[in-house]
């Protein structure tokens, strides 16, 4: 399971049909029993649940880069250490959903860091999850899928899956539309992050060069405006699926469809959306000349967005404060 030559009796091609169903088989069945089998009314065991699956996340993926490195001491092969930590979409998510499943067991669930980390698993971790199976390019034809470098695939992709899925069902947090953005955003740092590895590598992260996936089905779009149409897909998805969420619970309560979009919300969308627009500009700038250090720009746009929306958010908490103080003022 764990050696470096597994090569299969039979070889199965996972991008035809007959190798997509086989994995969307398997994730079904293992995603479905995951999720049953998870508690989801004793908060002291959904607590321990939540710890369970983020400390199996961090073994599957220290394991991963375990592995390359130890295959990299026995061949003698190239271990570039951006490739093996990696900078994909999922990988990131990975660390993500480690990081909020076990503050979610500590933090008040009203927190807005939590309510943005738990949307970007949602609408980014089980989408690049789901897409990894569609376009399997990382399950590996030359070693049985039992083997450690496709169970730990697989497996680390039905639990990006089930998690936000479970913490959706055991009521830790709830889908609503005026935190769409937050899907954004996650996307946005995911880009920034991707392309700065990218950048500095010379390696395809998170597609921030070319998506193989777009040309397999004859989209030819030009770089970087890729970037763009795959942003438009992933927020306009999410966007069915959260005013579907929104229309069940209005329909099974008997109310009528309201958002509660605060000004944190509307700015902060605003910000994104800004950022997201000029994204493609700061590649097309530096991403042609890759492998740079000019990479390590990218760090400029990310830091300029996470203090905006943390300022922001502090601004208004500061003027909501001196609002109720003046009036508390004007009615003594």
């Amino acid at each position: 399971m764990f050696s470096f030559e597994d090569f299969p009796t039979y070889r199965i091609n996972w991008f035809s049909t007959t190798g997509k169903l086989i994995l969307f088989g398997i994730v079904i069945v293992i995603g479905t029993i995951l999720l049953l089998a998870l508690p989801k009314k004793n908060a002291k065991a959904i607590k321990i649940s939540k710890i369970c699956l983020a400390s199996i996340l961090t073994i599957l993926e220290l394991g991963r880069i375990l592995w390359y490195y130890l295959r990299h001491l026995e061949y003698g092969d190239i271990f570039n250490l951006w490739q093996r930590i990696n900078f994909h979409m999922c990988t990131m998510m990975v660390w993500t959903n480690v990081f909020l499943l076990f503050a979610s067991c500590f933090m008040k669930k009203d927190n807005k860091l939590m309510t943005a980390l738990y949307n970007i698993t949602f609408g980014v971790g089980i989408f690049g999850a789901v897409m990894t199976f569609v376009y399997p390019e990382f399950i590996d034809p030359f070693f049985t899928i039992w083997h450690f470098r496709n169970s730990q695939t697989i497996l680390t992709h039905i639990i990006l899956i089930v998690s936000p899925l479970y913490l959706l069902w055991t009521k830790h947090y709830r889908i609503k539309a005026e935190n769409l953005w937050y899907n954004a955003l996650g996307l946005l740092l995911v880009g920034n992050i991707s392309s700065l590895a990218g950048a500095c590598s010379n390696y395809n992260f998170a597609y921030c060069f070319d998506c193989n996936f777009l040309t397999s089905i004859g989209m030819h779009i030009k770089f970087p405006y890729h970037i763009w149409f795959i942003l438009c897909v992933i927020l306009l998805i999410n966007f069915v699926i959260y005013m579907l969420v929104e229309i069940i619970i209005s329909l099974k309560h008997h109310e009528c469809l309201r958002f509660k979009f605060t000004k944190f919300d509307m700015y902060g969308a605003i910000i994104t959306l800004s950022f997201i627009i000029i994204h493609p500009f700061i590649m097309q700038a530096i991403l042609p000349h890759a492998p740079t250090n000019l990479g390590w720009l990218f760090l400029i746009p990310t830091t300029i967005i996470l203090t905006s929306i943390i300022g922001l958010n502090y601004m208004l908490k500061y003027f909501n404060k001196k609002k109720i103080k003046n009036t508390t003022d004007k009615n003594l």
